[in-house]
């Protein structure tokens, strides 16, 4: 049975308040833009513009996927400025009582990554990110999140 598309919204919803939540545990000002605001998902950084970013949150709920899932749309980020970022946010089972994890990336290595990919240029592009790559690769793993 496919998953309602209201749990979708759920579990996206709930990483984009656990990253602001996180954010704001280390002293970071963000707050969460609407929904599909140029794609990003928070806004963060002091009122000098020069310390503002832009966050897009991907988050991953274990009962109901074992990976993250991005599209051929995500290699333009190769071009992204140094001050947007992508969090990757695994929700952790509520069954297994398991804590979330995140991980962050500028979304330029998310979009470097995507068009390295062996599926780039294929009619079928999606990509299955599943959590182990992350402990294989650059991207720093929370709870060392660092916007500098």
């Amino acid at each position: 049975m496919s998953t309602p598309q209201w749990v979708k919204k759920l579990g996206g919803h709930a990483g984009e308040l656990y990253v602001a939540a996180e954010l704001s545990k280390r002293g970071v000002p963000n707050a969460l833009l609407p929904e599909n605001f140029s794609d990003d998902d928070i806004m963060a950084g002091g009122k000098d513009e020069m310390q503002l970013c832009f966050i897009q949150v991907k988050s991953c709920h274990p009962e109901r996927s074992k990976s993250f899932i991005l599209r051929a749309a995500q290699e333009q980020w190769e071009e992204a400025p140094e001050n947007q970022f992508f969090v990757f946010v695994w929700l952790g089972a509520p069954g297994k009582n398991e804590s979330p994890q995140y991980w962050v990336a500028r979304k330029h290595e998310v979009g470097v990554a995507c068009r390295q990919h062996p599926a780039h240029g294929t009619s079928n592009w999606d990509v299955a990110l599943k959590p182990e790559i992350f402990h294989q690769s650059g991207i720093t793993r929370g709870p060392q999140l660092s916007l500098t």
